[in-house]
């Protein structure tokens, strides 16, 4: 008995060994994809609430001359400085969007509106946002659906062309960030 004792042990130690290895695999194990469905249980929607096509009316009023994209994420106009820290901010920023981007005719950005509504973030989100817009030196405009911004208001805060050669300016003081 004592003969077969080693071999005993040896043979619990590799079925471990084994076990151990097989459950390491499995959920190392990549999810399989789900299948595509069958039938598409979707329909359209309109891409503007109310508020925000009216707020998209002023501003194609107010700017003819620019472009305004809509619900445009941040990572679509920031990059980092250092390529080796892209996966961090993409996950920091990965789900921010501003409501709409006011675009100079090449596609830079010289401004951001966001519409204050129950879904505006937390306050972490906002400071993130206005963060990001600070360091790429974009004017930030934060308003309410209730009380929008005028015409006059929505020109000065997008630079006027001489002065988007110089690069973005500082935010007016008629509506700041709230």
């Amino acid at each position: 008995m004592q003969q077969q004792l080693p071999l005993i042990l040896a043979c619990l130690a590799v079925a471990l060994l084994l076990g151990a290895g097989v459950l390491w695999l499995w959920r190392q194990r990549k999810p399989r994809n789900r299948p595509l469905p069958t039938e598409w249980t979707l329909t359209a929607r309109p891409v503007f609430s109310t508020d925000e096509r009216r707020i998209y009316r002023q501003l194609r009023e107010a700017l003819p001359h620019h472009i305004v994209l809509s619900k445009l994420p941040l990572v679509r106009f920031c990059q980092p400085t250092d390529p080796h820290e892209v996966r961090f901010w993409y996950e920091l920023l990965g789900s921010s969007n501003v409501t709409f981007a006011v675009c100079s005719a090449n596609g830079r950005v010289l401004a951001a509106i966001d519409m204050d509504n129950e879904r505006s973030g937390s306050r972490r989100n906002l400071q993130i946002k206005q963060s990001v817009l600070a360091a790429c030196r974009v004017r930030y405009m934060r308003c309410p659906a209730d009380h929008l911004p005028s015409i006059p208001e929505l020109q000065l805060l997008v630079p006027h062309t001489g002065a988007a050669g110089r690069g973005p300016q500082p935010a007016p003081t008629v509506h700041q960030a709230r």
